[in-house]
């Protein structure tokens, strides 16, 4: 089986802007811990926060692209699911990030259906769809559903016809179960899946965006926020031996057994979430009950 390697720095992407080295030294210290020799691809952008992609550091985008250039690497851009009060505002950005898709950035990924019509009407570049699309169960605290073989709800009928009409090029997975079963994959999609965590869960409401708020204005889905999210990541102690951790809005878990069945080539999409140092991690401890 043929793997494609790919870093993936959505949502992490500021901690690549290290004072002690380079974005190139950066990311071949995340290609070592992935055990790639090389790097085919990167992706950045956000798949769970739409406030994260409309405050990406333009600096740090054209570094990784001026990278990206000058290696041989391709970019694919993520965006993720847009409130309506902010889409406006992510119009704008991913035109302003247009200038580049001629060049090494030639793919968008997309997770939600509107953005799919959109990217494909406005814009001459290849079209994923994300691992939002795919509403599989994804807890292994519930053995009755991780504990199998699955294969992809997406795969009905239905999908063909909105293939061709959005010329879909790729799929994006996540290892949610014992093992995953690709053969209702639909001809010529190309099928990337995400390691070695897995997202488990994701909301509108963020943990982080609440820390510096009074009490009365906390919790509130989709706010504006200052990226408190960029400064600490969550790990969760559940008892497992399993990795959990939250970025963002998200919750993963790690998941380094699912076997890929039926596929012979697919891409793999490493979450460079360890290059954040150890220190950087806050700990929360549940019982795994």
């Amino acid at each position: 089986m043929e793997q494609i390697a790919c870093l993936n720095f959505c949502d992490i992407m500021n901690y690549l802007d290290q004072e002690e080295e380079t974005m190139e030294d950066t990311i071949k210290k995340t290609a070592y811990k992935a055990g790639f020799e090389h790097v085919e691809r990167i992706y950045i952008g956000s798949y769970f926060c739409a406030q994260y992609f409309l405050h990406m550091d333009d600096r740090l985008i054209d570094d990784i692209v001026t990278l990206a250039k000058n290696k041989g690497i391709y970019l694919t851009l993520v965006i993720p699911i847009i409130p309506q009060k902010d889409l406006n505002n992510v119009l704008k950005k991913i035109e302003g990030y247009s200038e580049y898709f001629e060049d090494r950035l030639d793919e968008i990924t997309v997770n939600d259906y509107g953005m799919l019509v959109y990217v494909h009407e406005n814009y001459d570049v290849k079209l994923n769809m994300g691992r939002l699309f795919m509403k599989d169960y994804r807890d292994p605290r519930h053995p009755k559903y991780f504990n199998t073989v699955l294969k992809p709800k997406i795969f009905t009928k239905y999908l063909i016809p909105l293939i061709e009409l959005n010329q879909i090029d790729g799929m994006e997975f996540d290892l949610t179960h014992e093992a995953i079963n690709f053969e209702d994959k639909p001809k010529g999609i190309r099928i990337g899946i995400h390691t070695p965590l897995s997202y488990m869960t994701v909301g509108q409401i963020c943990e982080y965006a609440s820390i510096n708020k009074e009490l009365e204005k906390k919790f509130r889905p989709n706010q504006p926020c200052m990226k408190e999210c960029q400064d600490m990541i969550i790990r969760y102690d559940l008892e497992d031996n399993r990795e959990w951790v939250r970025v963002g809005r998200a919750v993963f878990f790690e998941n380094r057994d699912c076997k890929i069945e039926e596929l012979n080539t697919y891409r793999e999409i490493y979450f460079a979430f360890n290059i954040v140092e150890r220190s950087n991690f806050y700990n929360e401890n549940f019982s795994s009950t």
